[in-house]
């Protein structure tokens, strides 16, 4: 699955709650999560969310959840999804 920025959304309500994550609609179950923030030096610098997630409308056969690993850059606007 190709993702743009316009496909994925989230929201981090406080530094205790799990982050909600939107992957074209469809709320994510979070397994784990981290965000980072780099400051920028002389290169520019990042803000990071890596995510491990399921998607319920994804399954193998046996209704097993397949295991994804999502990274939004939001400074370069890239997404890394696995």
């Amino acid at each position: 699955m190709g993702l743009k920025m316009d496909d994925v959304s989230y929201c981090i309500s406080n530094d205790s709650a799990v982050p909600e994550i939107y992957i074209k609609g469809e709320r994510a179950v979070v397994v784990s999560c981290t965000t980072q923030y780099v400051t920028k030096s002389e290169v520019l610098g990042t803000k990071l969310l890596t995510a491990a997630i399921y998607l319920e409308s994804e399954q193998k056969s046996g209704n097993t959840l397949v295991l994804h690993h999502i990274s939004i850059n939001e400074i370069f606007q890239e997404i890394l999804y696995q």
